[in-house]
C-alpha cells in the first residue's frame, strides 16, 4: 500500500522497499525499520540566505537555505531556512 504524506514523498507499507521514498522515482530515502529521518538520508544542499536574489544584506549571515534533494533521481523533496547550526526541521507523519 502506497500512502502519499506530501506531494514529494510517499510511504510504501508492503514489500521489501517498505518506508519512505521519493514520489517522483520511489528511491527509499529511510527503510521502515530504520531509526533516523529521511532527511538525513537525501542530498543536502545549502545556501547562504544574504547571498540569495531578493533577500536584503540585512539578513543574518548565519541563515542558510536547505534543500533536500533525492539521491535517486535529483528531484526537490523539501527545504527549509534555518540557522547553520541549527538541526534539521523533522516532520512527523501519524496515522
Amino acid at each position: 500500500m502506497t500512502t502519499r504524506i506530501s506531494p514529494t514523498l510517499v510511504r510504501l507499507d508492503a514489500g521489501s522497499d517498505r518506508g519512505i521514498c521519493c514520489a517522483a522515482c520511489g528511491h527509499v530515502l529511510s527503510p521502515a525499520d530504520s531509526a533516523g529521518h529521511w532527511k538525513d538520508n537525501a542530498v543536502l544542499q545549502t545556501a547562504s540566505v544574504a547571498q540569495l536574489p531578493g533577500w536584503s544584506a540585512a539578513v543574518h549571515p548565519d541563515l542558510v537555505l536547505r534543500q533536500f534533494v533525492c539521491n535517486g533521481c535529483g528531484h526537490l523533496l523539501d527545504s527549509e531556512i534555518a540557522l547553520k547550526e541549527d538541526p534539521f526541521l523533522y516532520d512527523s507523519v501519524s496515522g
